[in-house]
């Protein structure tokens, strides 16, 4: 299992759920009229992906989107999305953007291709109708990168869509979202410049009010050929030329990622179903309104946008990852707990205790004073009394018996001992028990099992058993001794041969009369040593059941720990890329509120409940099947148990502003106040949303900027952005209504340049001067 991928998906699938929080505002993220992008050239395949991805985030009625990819490459494999290629051009780089329009007219198999590719996409939006409140227009966002050669079929392309489309359509509006790569890598980097601007001075050729195309380019099965045509207008409604470096000459830390999320931004304020378009307060957006003040008086109608993005979002994945971490860390907390259960009571559970073990071996020989009266019975060897008084016990015995007691002895009580000890198979019944009520039970599991079993535990089962065990050797040993002792004392000198006088002088003291007390007290002994060498047996195989499930709890210990150790990892190095001031406090305002959460559901439950089979339920089964089992289990708890809390509902300035302080006292004045962290925030999101393109003398006349807030109208953010250089303000300023509790998003748009004042351009006017100047043929028109 990949953990770290498991967690990524964790976390953004609770931060695509934080995003999509609110009331009824949600439909306020649909766009009103269908829209197709169009992907031309096999560098744009990524923003393909980018662009998809964000659309399905953004938008309710994004299933609807249609996609087209044109390249020479195949299509990824998304919904929606529609492929059409052509082979990769042989050609060598000083023919190769005009050999692909070349291609593209002489092969009439793959422009019928395309004419079905459209016709199809054309019956796909009509099936998506419902998702629209309007089907009467059709926008169509074309994107290109300015150095891929293939959009030298800029034109064909547009012009086809709009013939094809046109036909269900009343109005089909076409948009150029042109990406210009400035971070030169490799050798390659004048050329592709060259590309780039060969492609510039064609689009600004697009872009004239007398711009007409008429080509055969509609095609029919039967192979008859129908013109399509742009009557003497631009090209394209507005162009928007987007780099990796912003107005201030800074390369974007993300690349391209802005750019695609401008997109996505551009066109849901072009297309986005409002509630509020009259709204004179927030100033929706109004395309016409932008074109006529961003295109220049003095001119010939030629005038080109930008814009830039920025958005501050609360770090949802950090906050999901460590919430997640000290969910899991109470958890180990609470195991912990529940293991440091007092040995008496844990030998109590596990009938551990001394009486359980003298009842045991008791059971295997309910009556010991049986066992010695069964040996009352054998025959004595013939031995005179006066000579008996004068031997050793041991001597005695030998007299008396030879080897006939000790066998006696040995067959009928040792072997039968021995055998009920096999039969009773204590080991496996301790055994039993620990899986029952320890391993099974998910107070205690694995993690109890190897602190009670463990070496180091001065309070342990093993270590009060191995004491009982040396108790119980030391006392063997004594009475080994003893019996030794006994056994080299003379006859004479036990009690049992102590004669009265009247015994001796009538005669009647015999051996037969010694014989039993004889045996009571050496084989009596010898009992008292069998039932403690059974006992020294059996806590010896307690030991081992002991020492083997804590051999066994030990990994499961370790990868517990290893688990947290991830988790905490995973959470640490979330926060870490997060900007200073989003991430600050996360850890220990959320380490906070994972504790007062559940601490208020063990007052209202049980402080238990975490093991309820409803819940976590056995944590050491669960893992034996696999970490990811533990994980997905604990995901469940969280999102139920913890995200479901009201303080994980409140807006994004107010969490903000309470994680920003959760450290300070209430004597400290440096706290941060709502209004300075409002400040920060509008001046992070203003820096890094400025214009991706560089411009020279970015002041110019024209220049014309809106800018717009993706948010609630109503949050005290935006009342605060709206009155910052309120009555000196330059620009248009507007909010579009998503009620977001996750963060706020800002789109600056600029308009007003041509393409001369791009300094990509100026640039790479030298490269391409002298590419030409060396043969290289850019164009297959007169430009």
């Amino acid at each position: 299992m990949n953990i770290k991928g498991e967690l990524d998906s964790f976390s953004k699938r609770y931060a695509m759920q934080i995003d999509s929080m609110g009331s009824d505002g949600d439909e306020m993220r649909s766009i009103n009229h269908p829209v197709v992008f169009v992907f031309l050239g096999d560098h744009s395949a990524d923003a393909l992906e980018a662009v998809h991805s964000l659309n399905r985030t953004k938008w309710n009625n994004s299933a609807g989107v249609v996609y087209l990819q044109l390249g020479t490459k195949q299509t990824a494999p998304l919904d929606n999305v529609y492929g059409w290629s052509l082979p990769a051009s042989a050609e060598s780089k000083q023919t190769l953007r005009p050999s692909i329009r070349e291609q593209f007219y002489a092969d009439e198999a793959k422009r019928l291709e395309l004419n079905v590719t459209l016709r199809r996409m054309n019956s796909r939006i009509a099936e998506f109708g419902r998702m629209y409140t309007h089907l009467q227009r059709l926008n169509i966002a074309i994107v290109t990168r300015l150095d891929d050669p293939f959009n030298v079929l800029l034109p064909e392309i547009a012009v086809l869509m709009e013939t094809i489309f046109g036909e269900q359509f009343r109005s089909v509006v076409l948009d150029l979202y042109g990406l210009l790569e400035e971070k030169a890598v490799g050798d390659a980097f004048a050329f592709q410049s060259s590309l780039g601007v060969s492609f510039l001075r064609e689009l600004d050729m697009y872009q004239g009010r007398d711009y007409t195309f008429e080509g055969m380019l509609q095609l029919t099965g039967e192979g008859v050929s129908l013109p399509a045509a742009h009557s003497p207008s631009p090209l394209f409604d507005m162009v928007y030329l987007l780099s990796d470096k912003d107005e201030r000459g800074i390369f974007a830390e993300n690349g391209m990622q802005g750019n695609y999320e401008a997109i996505c931004n551009l066109n849901l304020l072009k297309n986005r179903k409002s509630n509020n378009e009259l709204d004179p307060q927030h100033a929706v957006y109004n395309n016409q309104h932008f074109k006529q003040n961003a295109t220049p008086s003095d001119g010939d109608g030629r005038s080109y946008a930008s814009a830039g993005f920025s958005k501050i979002t609360r770090p949802s994945q950090p906050v999901a990852l460590t919430v997640l971490y000290h969910v899991y860390h109470r958890l180990i907390e609470r195991m912990q707990e529940n293991a440091r259960m007092d040995r008496g009571s844990i030998q109590e559970m596990l009938e551990l205790e001394l009486h359980y073990w003298d009842r045991d071996i008791l059971s295997l020989l309910p009556d010991p004073q049986k066992a010695v009266e069964g040996m009352f019975s054998l025959l004595h060897s013939k031995i005179s009394y006066a000579e008996l008084m004068t031997l050793t016990l041991r001597q005695a015995e030998s007299a008396l018996y030879g080897g006939n007691a000790q066998t006696f002895f040995e067959t009928n009580v040792v072997r039968g001992l021995e055998r009920g000890f096999v039969e009773s198979n204590f080991a496996g019944r301790l055994k039993m028990r620990l899986e029952s009520k320890v391993i099974r039970n998910s107070l205690y599991g694995y993690y109890s099992a190897s602190l009670w079993t463990s070496y180091e535990e001065s309070g342990s089962l093993i270590n009060g058993i191995r004491e009982k065990a040396k108790e119980t050797a030391k006392l063997l040993e004594q009475g080994r001794a003893e019996l030794d002792q006994v056994y080299a004392e003379r006859v004479e000198q036990q009690s049992f041969a102590k004669m009265s006088l009247w015994d001796r002088f009538t005669n009647k003291a015999s051996v037969k009369g010694m014989t039993r007390p004889f045996l009571e007290l050496v084989y009596g002994m010898k009992v008292e040593l069998l039932l403690l060498e059974m006992k020294l047996r059996l806590l010896n195989a307690y030991l081992q059941e002991l020492e083997e499930l804590h051999d066994r709890a030990q990994p499961f210990v370790e990868r517990f720990r290893q688990l947290e150790k991830t988790l905490h990892e995973a959470s640490r190095g979330s926060i870490s890329v997060t900007s200073d001031y989003l991430g600050r406090n996360i850890n220990e305002y959320y380490g906070h509120a994972v504790q007062e959460i559940l601490t208020e559901l063990e007052g209202r439950r049980d402080v238990q409940f975490y093991f309820d089979e409803r819940q976590m339920g056995n944590l050491s089964l669960m893992l034996a099947e696999g970490e990811e089992h533990v994980l997905q289990r604990l995901m469940e708890m969280t999102r139920k148990e913890v995200f479901n809390h009201p303080l994980f509902n409140q807006t994004f300035e107010d969490e903000l502003l309470e994680r920003a302080n959760v450290t300070a006292g209430y004597e400290n004045r440096e706290v941060l106040s709502k209004e300075d962290l409002f400040r920060d925030l509008y001046s992070t999101l203003e820096n890094e949303a400025a214009i991706r393109a560089d411009v020279y003398n970015s002041t110019h006349k024209h220049r014309y900027v809106e800018k717009y807030f993706f948010g609630d109208f109503d949050s005290e953010f935006i009342r605060y952005a709206f009155a910052v250089d309120q009555g000196s303000r330059t620009y248009k300023l507007g909010c579009v209504q998503e009620m977001k509790r996750s963060g706020i998003e800002k789109l600056n748009v600029m308009g007003g340049f041509r393409i001369e004042d791009l300094m990509y351009y100026r640039n790479g006017k030298r490269y391409y001067d002298t590419y030409v100047q060396n043969g290289y043929n850019f164009h297959s028109m007169d430009i």
